[in-house]
């Protein structure tokens, strides 16, 4: 750390960011991450499907489902009702993902799946649900870490050395007065000197996140533990994330530059990084995973630490990150929160089994990062594309069942009014020619046919003969004009229609 202290009263210089200072890494995930969209989801919004490998959660167009299937009646009938949790147990149901679904979440644990799928199909469960969402972007619909939760974790070891010298001068610390113990560290908010370093955001490729049991144990078995709900996480993966920082190089070469003149290289800054987490890794390893009932997390564990312990601050920097990373790896030493009630009594398990958070920063040439960038990309890019296919597709058969619907309509529309037209037709003309009419139309019966023979007496010629007509087609069609299953009364009236017609 050098300590060349800038004269009092002298401007600050403008940063310079050049290639000197652009620093690519490869993120190695070493346990479950889990970053919050600050969101969480319903069953209107994810379904469950049970697959050959398990099930597997789809964050799917609910909403859009539901548009294309309002017409079906359980559905209107439900929303009608305002009966959400037949809404849901319908979606799940019913919706195919192939059309509807936005991204696929593989879920490790068997019991997870299971137990999610029946709190939806059980219509007495009240049970919202919930599953709680990485960050995504909402462009490509693919999760992302954010560069500002790296950064923030890359800062706090900054803090806690800087806190622990104001210690070694007596001076007070950030948990006596945090807002401007921090800006007597690092400068006024308009030349903070943390502005010094900029990390990206991290795309994550499709399925490199999965959906995880968010289980809390405690130190000592038995003890009733919080309920969380569960979380989609970034998962250990053989896929590679790539990334990048970027420090200023004003001073001639990468560093954080205090407003005291003290600055911090990338080693310096790997240095306290590795220090700060790797003592809090060991801590935690030594006072839960050492307990009996824990057993299986300190075996899951032990490849970890053994690749914790031996990291270069040149090229491999120990960070933890996210949500559920616990409160001594979030805050400086001399900041204990002894506020808090239970701290230092709990952790989270992802799946019970591992905890939250744990990554490694490995720094890499540019080739290296720009290669597993267009990986990444195309990945993400194949994803995008078949979603728009699917999207496509699913209005392109909207497009055709709304014409369908249209359609039918219409066809209706004009059966209505030819009917009515047939009406006032029929309604205009003698009793003798609407009778005769009323036989010919499609749906006449024998009532019809017998009214119409009672009315040829008092008919004139013409008329009569258009009747007689009309009856011999009526029971040609019926099998009723000839053949020796014909009654004597029916046999007299096709013999007075005969002779009417002269055949």
């Amino acid at each position: 750390m050098n300590h060349q202290r800038r004269p009092q009263g002298m401007p600050s210089r403008p940063r310079l960011w050049n290639g000197a200072g652009f620093m690519p890494f490869r993120l190695e995930v070493l346990t479950p991450v889990f970053v919050g969209s600050g969101e969480e989801l319903s069953p209107l919004e994810y379904v469950i499907r049970q697959e050959e490998r398990g099930h597997a959660l789809y964050l799917v167009d609910g909403s859009g489902w539901l548009r294309a299937h309002h017409d079906d009646a359980a559905v209107r009938s439900a929303l009608l009702a305002g009966d959400m949790l037949g809404l849901r147990r319908l979606l799940s149901e019913r919706l195919d993902v192939a059309l509807y679904a936005q991204a696929r979440l593989p879920i490790r644990l068997p019991a997870l799946g299971g137990k999610l799928r029946e709190i939806i199909h059980d219509p007495r469960s009240n049970s919202k649900a919930e599953i709680l969402p990485f960050v995504r972007n909402a462009v490509t619909g693919c999760a992302v870490l954010p560069g500002s939760s790296l950064k923030g974790a890359l800062t706090t070891p900054l803090l806690d050395h800087l806190d622990g010298l104001r210690a070694k001068l007596g001076l007070p610390g950030l948990a006596a007065n945090y807002a401007d113990t921090r800006k007597d560290m690092f400068g006024d908010i308009s030349e903070h000197a943390m502005q010094a370093l900029k990390v990206a955001d991290i795309d994550i490729a499709p399925q490199g996140t999965g959906l995880v049991a968010a289980q809390e144990v405690r130190r000592s078995p038995g003890k009733t533990a919080t309920p969380k709900p569960p979380c989609e996480a970034l998962l250990p993966s053989s896929t590679p994330l790539y990334g990048s920082l970027h420090m200023d190089c004003r001073s001639g070469q990468p560093a954080v530059e205090l407003p005291c003149g003290a600055r911090f290289s990338r080693r310096q800054l790997g240095e306290l990084c590795n220090a700060f987490y790797l003592a809090r890794f060991r801590r935690e390893w030594e006072t839960f995973y050492a307990q009996p009932h824990l057993e299986r997390t300190r075996q899951a564990l032990r490849a970890v630490r053994e690749r914790v312990e031996t990291l270069d601050p040149e090229r491999q920097w120990l960070v933890r990150v996210g949500r559920y990373s616990h409160v001594e790896c979030v805050t400086v030493s001399r900041n204990a929160p002894s506020s808090r009630k239970g701290h230092g009594k709990t952790r989270t398990l992802a799946d019970g089994l591992l905890p939250f958070g744990w990554i490694i920063l490995h720094f890499c040439s540019e080739t290296e990062y720009a290669e597993g960038c267009d990986a990444v990309r195309s990945a993400i890019g194949s994803a995008r594309q078949t979603r728009e296919e699917r999207r496509a597709a699913r209005e392109a058969r909207l497009r055709e069942a709304a014409r369908q619907r249209e359609e039918a309509r219409d066809q209706q529309r004009r059966r209505e009014e030819e009917a009515a037209a047939q009406a006032a037709r029929l309604a205009a003309l003698p009793p003798e020619e609407r009778a005769i009419a009323a036989l010919s139309q499609a749906g006449a019966d024998d009532a019809a046919a017998m009214s119409l023979f009672q009315m040829l007496d008092g008919m004139p010629e013409p008329a009569r003969r258009r009747a007689a007509a009309a009856l011999k087609i009526f029971w040609e069609n019926s099998g009723k004009w000839q053949g020796k299953q014909l009654s004597k009364k029916q046999k007299e009236k096709v013999q007075r229609i005969r002779d009417i017609l002269g055949a």
